[in-house]
This record gives structure tokens, C-alpha cells and sequence, in this order.
């Protein structure tokens, strides 16, 4: 082993034999809901139709504007040339010409009717009210108090009239000193102008219906031309495979903002794909390596034993090196196996209903266990805790974890120094488990390592430790599992600690 490093090693005391209790536990069942059937959409499509919607939106908006806005200037117009019309009709009212001075009406002087099938109506009256002349039958307009224009039927006709309120006769006599007063009332049918709006409506939503399409075709056009580095971005995902790890994007897919974090994303999924097929590479490579070492082993003593005859006492000593290397492979198998019942019940979420545990007796509890091996080795184990932290999780689980920190800080401390554990609170959000060791700490270059299955630093792989590099892996696995953190730190001159952080549920921070 190369000076320095720490190795992952795993006691006796989490072996096969605590594997077959722990694993059942640690299984997580695969409830899958049901996949719902969902209809699958054109985001093209979803585009082109809202920009075809608001195009709608806008040009009914326009036109009911253009329509209002219309009606309003026809409206002042129509009453213009309403009062135009009374005005002319006014100068149709003179003075006859005999001594005694009387009103007479000219009716060449009306001006011609605005429709020959709905003929305009009028009515004059003398300022006493008695009738000087009118178009035909009566008008049965009522004016309101105050008001000049009035909107009224006529044989389910619909007209529109002025009244010219006691106002004087134009016509001038010398002998006349004070022109008589007439009222005129005048009104003209609104067919024609109901008929001018409805044709400016149509011709203006025409007009906005046909740029509407011509819109439309452009944007539709332009979407699907926005939309090729997607389609581009997509082809060159679809090409990724375990055999090809290539992934180019359009370089139009990086200068498009909305494209740019999708393409990082990618490459950052991908990269992290082929960092875990190799791990797994990796890991089936070290697994097999590890199995074919103990199987060799175990082969090599047979051929040993069987090469001659022996006596009784030799075959007892090899057939016990053999129920040994047994020993050895089938702790490799339940480890191996735990590992992945740990990191698949991680995967799918914590489903146990898991009770209130105490960190400090579950440290202790790990002491106990790994106390045989600090014995052999000369080594004091120091628990520091000054309060008790509580915690969601199972007993078992952090012993788990405690007895192999304890295992590689006694495996790596030399004879007559001392192991610290130590319990902290953090202001109540987590809880912080510290293992501190003796050793000569571990080369920067492998911290980053050291979590990793069948990690070693040594590269000659050296079985001097017992170990097979599962320990930390297996701590790992586990503390992720429960939300929590685990690193790797050199202390100055003072060794290694391992640092375990676990999270505290809000209800469990006041105890």
C-alpha cells in the first residue's frame, strides 16, 4: 500500500452474517404507477395557432375599433348635413307679398331627398305652434328636453331628425322690424347610413382577415424555420447510443438563448452517462477481479492438497484455509449485494417507516462492536458527545456506517494512538458524526476517490488489509440514502476525518 493512503477495509464484525440481517431491510418495493396514456402535441402546431389566435384577437379588436370609431364620425356627419337640410328647409319660409304681411312656404326651395325610396320628412311651425307646412302626415317625434337630434320609426323605418327651435324666418322685408319665429323639424331615413357602416365593417375586416393570412403563412414559416436547430439538436440526442457517445449540436442550437441551456444540459447528462457506464465497467471489472483472486485461491489449495498424499493434519490445514477463503468470498458476495440494495432503495426513495434513534448509543453500540480490533491493535477509541441528537433512521443502518469509518481509522493509526468519534449538533438543521484518526492522512490526489467501489490506493491492490474497498462505498451509499453528506479531509500532521452529516426533521430539532 502506498504511504499515505487509506484503503477501504470492512471489519469481521459487518460481514456476511450482518449483511443477511441488514439486506431484507434495506430492499425498497418497486411500486410503479401506472403510465396515463397522454396525447402527444405539436409544439409547432401550439405556436403557429397562438400566434393565429392573437392575429384574431387583434384584428377583431381592430376592426370593432375601426367599426365604433366610424359610426362615430358617420354619426356627426349625418347630423351635419341633417342640419344642413333644415337650414336649406328654413329659407323655404318667406314673407308674402300682399300688404298684409303673412309666412308662405316655397317648396322648390327644399332640398332633394338623401333616399328616393324612403323620401326625408319635414314640418314647420309658426311660433304660436299653429302648422305652416309639412312633407305629409304628421311627424310623431319626441325630442327630449334640451335635446336637438331624436331617433324615431316610421313604418318600421328608422329615421333620425333635427329640430330647429324657434328660430328666425331668413327671408328680410324692409316693413319688418322683427322677423317672425318658426320651429323646423327635419328628418331624413337611416338606411343608407346603417348601409355605409356595414360596408366600411366588411371592407375593414376583409382587409385585416387577408394580412391576417398573409401573417399567418410568414409566421408559420418563420416557426418552423426557428424551430430547425430542435429538430437538428434532437436528431444528434436520438444518435447517442452505448456505442456512440458523440453528441454535436448545431452550432445555430448554441447562439439561440432558448436552445443554449438545453444544449448544456445534454452534455451534461451525456457526460454524466458515460462517467457512470464506466463506473460500471469499472466496478464489473474490480468484482470479477476480486471473485476470480478468491476462487484462484481456493482452486490453488485443492491442487496443493490433491498433488499427493498427505497426512491428516495437513488435509485439516488446508481443507481450514479453504472454509476461510469460503468465508472471505461469500463476505465479498454479501457486501456486493448490499451495496446494490442500498443504492436501489436510494434510487427509489425511503418507503420504511422508520422510528426515532439516538446517535450516541448507536456510536456506542459500534465501539462495542469494532472494540475487539482496537484491542489488538493498541488502539483507544475516544466518543465525544456532549448531547444527545436525535435522528429519523434505523439503529442498524448507522452502526453500520460508524463500524466502518472505526474499522479503516483503526487499520491505518499506528500501535498506542487513539481513535476520536465525535458527535456534533449543528444548530439544529443536521447532525455532524466526525471519525478523526492517526494516521499520515491521504495524498490530495486520491480524496476525491476514496468513496469509490473497490478503491485501493495502493494500485498493486494489496490484500495485506482484509479489505475488499467496499466500506466507504458502502457508507456512502447509505448516508445519500438518508439526505445526507459524506467527505474526506486532511487535518494538518493529525491524520484523516470523515466527516457525516445527516439531516434532522424540523419536528425532531426541539428535542
Amino acid at each position: 500500500m502506498a504511504s499515505g493512503s487509506w484503503p477501504q477495509t470492512e471489519t469481521a464484525a459487518s460481514s456476511a452474517q450482518t449483511g443477511e440481517k441488514i439486506a431484507p431491510r434495506l430492499i425498497a418495493a418497486d411500486h410503479r404507477e401506472p403510465k396515463l396514456l397522454v396525447r402527444s402535441f405539436s409544439l409547432t402546431g401550439r405556436i403557429i395557432a397562438t400566434v393565429i389566435i392573437c392575429q384574431l384577437v387583434l384584428t377583431a379588436a381592430v376592426t370593432t375599433v375601426a367599426v365604433l370609431y366610424a359610426r362615430g364620425e358617420l354619426n356627426r356627419g349625418f347630423d351635419a348635413t341633417l342640419n344642413g337640410w333644415a337650414a336649406n328647409t328654413l329659407a323655404g319660409v318667406r314673407y308674402s307679398d300682399t300688404d298684409i304681411r303673412d309666412l308662405l312656404f316655397d317648396p322648390s326651395l327644399i332640398p332633394p331627398s338623401s333616399n328616393r325610396r324612403r323620401p326625408d320628412l319635414f314640418e314647420i311651425r309658426r311660433s304660436s305652434g299653429e302648422l305652416l307646412a309639412r312633407s305629409g302626415a304628421p311627424l310623431s317625434v319626441d325630442f327630449k328636453e334640451g335635446s336637438t337630434f331624436a331617433n324615431f320609426d316610421l313604418n318600421g323605418v328608422p329615421y333620425r331628425a333635427i329640430i330647429l327651435r324657434q328660430v328666425p324666418v331668413l327671408d328680410r322685408e324692409e316693413n319688418v322690424t322683427q322677423p317672425e319665429r318658426v320651429t323646423v323639424i327635419y328628418a331624413a331615413a337611416l338606411g343608407g347610413f346603417h348601409e355605409r357602416l356595414a360596408a366600411l365593417g366588411f371592407s375593414v375586416a376583409g382587409v385585416s382577415l387577408l394580412l391576417l393570412l398573409i401573417v399567418s403563412i410568414v409566421a408559420a414559416w418563420r416557426v418552423r424555420r426557428g424551430l430547425e436547430p430542435l429538430h437538428e439538436l434532437a436528431a444528434q440526442a436520438d444518435a447517442i447510443s452505448v456505442f456512440n457517445w458523440e453528441f454535436r449540436p448545431p452550432a445555430e442550437a448554441s447562439r439561440v438563448k432558448e436552445l443554449a441551456p438545453l444544449t448544456g444540459a445534454i452534455e451534461t447528462v451525456l457526460a454524466r452517462l458515460r462517467e457512470s457506464f464506466r463506473q460500471q465497467r469499472d466496478f464489473t471489472s474490480d468484482a470479477a477481479h476480486e471473485l476470480k483472486t478468491s476462487v484462484a485461491i481456493v482452486k490453488s489449495t485443492l491442487q496443493t492438497l490433491l498433488q499427493r498424499p498427505r497426512p491428516e493434519n495437513e488435509y485439516r490445514a488446508g481443507l481450514e484455509s479453504m472454509l476461510e477463503d469460503c468465508g472471505r468470498l461469500e463476505d465479498l458476495l454479501g457486501r456486493m449485494l448490499r451495496l446494490a440494495r442500498i443504492e436501489q432503495w436510494a434510487e427509489n426513495g425511503m418507503n420504511r417507516k422508520l422510528g426515532i434513534t439516538e446517535v450516541t448509543s448507536t456510536c456506542e453500540a459500534a465501539i462495542s462492536r469494532i472494540h475487539a480490533l482496537a484491542k489488538a491493535r493498541n488502539i483507544q477509541i475516544e466518543l465525544t458527545a456532549p448531547q444527545e441528537v436525535h435522528l429519523q433512521a434505523d439503529p442498524e443502518d448507522l452502526e453500520v456506517i460508524w463500524v466502518n469509518l472505526l474499522e479503516n481509522a483503526l487499520l491505518y493509526s499506528p500501535s498506542g494512538s487513539s481513535v476520536a468519534i465525535r458527535v456534533i449538533r449543528n444548530g439544529g438543521a443536521t447532525a455532524c458524526v466526525c471519525v478523526q484518526d492517526s494516521g499520515p492522512g491521504i495524498p490530495e490526489e486520491q480524496l476525491p476517490h476514496v468513496f469509490q467501489r473497490f478503491y485501493r490506493g495502493d494500485p498493486s491492490r494489496a490484500r495485506s488489509t482484509g479489505g475488499f474497498g467496499l466500506g466507504l462505498a458502502i457508507c456512502k451509499a447509505m448516508v445519500t440514502a438518508y439526505g445526507g453528506q459524506i467527505e474526506a479531509l486532511n487535518r494538518q500532521g493529525q491524520g484523516t476525518e470523515m466527516r457525516v452529516q445527516l439531516p434532522i426533521q424540523p419536528e425532531l430539532s426541539s428535542i
